[in-house]
């Protein structure tokens, strides 16, 4: 029953997903190149609070790029690997929190970033702490080679849940201010306090893109 009541929860978060989806206005902003038809996947970075929206996003705009989304393995990663598979993306069960204990989850991420598979990471989950970037996105950007993108989302209305992640979700016909930052190339070979260098550049960049008032300041 406990998996029933599961991927009843995936599929129901998945029909309120498109329902919203379908009335937001968008401002989008893209200093990646993703809507380049010819690239290939890349590794998306976006803060634990600001999910709701990726798995439609992608569906709708990117659906010619195969995707793959790193997911707890908890019961709440559980719902997120269900709505993410409605919208036709894959998911992996680790944590990008604790890298030691996911290295079949960054082995698996790795390889499908080989193949070009567009990976999702919220860099501050599953647990946090709020908005501070964990080693293993940038890990596996070293790994594969493969630059990481920070996504930056703001919207207009939204109703903000009292979690640890301070979850936010986006209100009928809000106007949503989305952001695909430069890509973040991370080298091969790094000492300790090189990659802690990289980790925190990236920590910085997602942070900077947190509200809107700092996405106007950018442009």
């Amino acid at each position: 029953m406990a998996k029933i009541r599961i991927k009843s929860a995936g599929k129901i978060i998945a029909g309120i997903m498109r329902c919203i989806g379908t009335t937001l206005r968008w401002e989008v902003r893209d200093d990646a190149g993703v809507f380049d038809a010819t690239r290939k996947g890349w590794i998306w970075s976006f803060w634990h609070n600001r999910m709701f929206l990726i798995p439609w996003l992608h569906h709708e705009w990117f659906a010619n790029v195969p995707g793959t989304i790193l997911t707890s393995p908890s019961g709440d990663g559980q719902i997120i690997a269900d709505v993410c598979a409605s919208f036709g993306i894959e998911a992996e069960r680790g944590s990008s929190s604790k890298p030691e204990k996911g290295m079949s989850a960054l082995i698996a991420l790795a390889a499908k970033a080989r193949e070009g598979y567009e990976i999702g990471i919220t860099p501050d989950g599953p647990r946090g702490p709020l908005h501070r970037v964990q080693p293993g996105i940038v890990k596996l950007a070293q790994l594969t080679g493969v630059p990481i993108i920070p996504v930056h989302m703001h919207y207009s209305h939204a109703i903000q849940f009292k979690t640890w992640d301070e979850f936010l979700l986006p209100l009928p016909f809000s106007k949503v201010t989305l952001v695909f930052d430069k890509p973040h190339h991370i080298p091969r070979r790094m000492t300790e306090e090189e990659f802690e260098q990289k980790r925190l550049a990236l920590e910085d960049v997602m942070r900077f893109g947190t509200t809107l008032e700092n996405l106007q300041r950018s442009r």
